[in-house]
């Protein structure tokens, strides 16, 4: 059981192609196939399939530190949030100019649709070149 007057949680973000990411936070915000839910100390068990979208943390010190997620799952449980996405890329690892080509390709692919493309994979293209835009803090105009 929860330490009740714990005031951090601890966040463990796992991939395939990086190391764990373990951080002491505050506060958890996560996109969920349900909507967007937030995670604080105490919160009660869950299990959770997670969207393409951007997960956000607040550390102690009130700073913000930003996730790309592509998908996965974050189960919470005894002050602890562990995530098991895809990928999930920091604002510093992201690299905005390929992110903006991914966005473009995927874009003009929606725009001129042809037999030899897929929709569904362009749109979900452009929601993760869009959701790493954010993260990273472009502008998304």
């Amino acid at each position: 059981m929860a330490d009740q007057d714990r005031k951090t949680l601890v966040l463990e973000i796992c991939t395939l192609d990086r190391a764990p990411a373990r951080l002491d936070v505050t506060e958890v915000t996560a996109p969920g196939v349900m909507g967007i839910f937030v995670v604080l100390p105490g919160h009660a068990p869950l299990l959770s399939i997670l969207e393409i979208g951007p997960l956000t943390a607040l550390r102690p010190d009130g700073g913000k530190v930003l996730f790309a997620v592509n998908g996965g799952f974050a189960q919470v449980l005894d002050d602890h949030v562990l995530v098991l996405a895809k990928t999930a890329e920091s604002e510093s690892d992201i690299d905005v100019e390929r992110a903006e080509r991914a966005r473009n390709r995927a874009e003009e692919r929606i725009k001129k649709p042809s037999e030899s493309i897929d929709i569904a994979r362009a749109e979900i293209a452009l929601k993760r070149a869009l959701t790493r835009l954010s993260v990273a803090g472009k502008s998304l105009s």
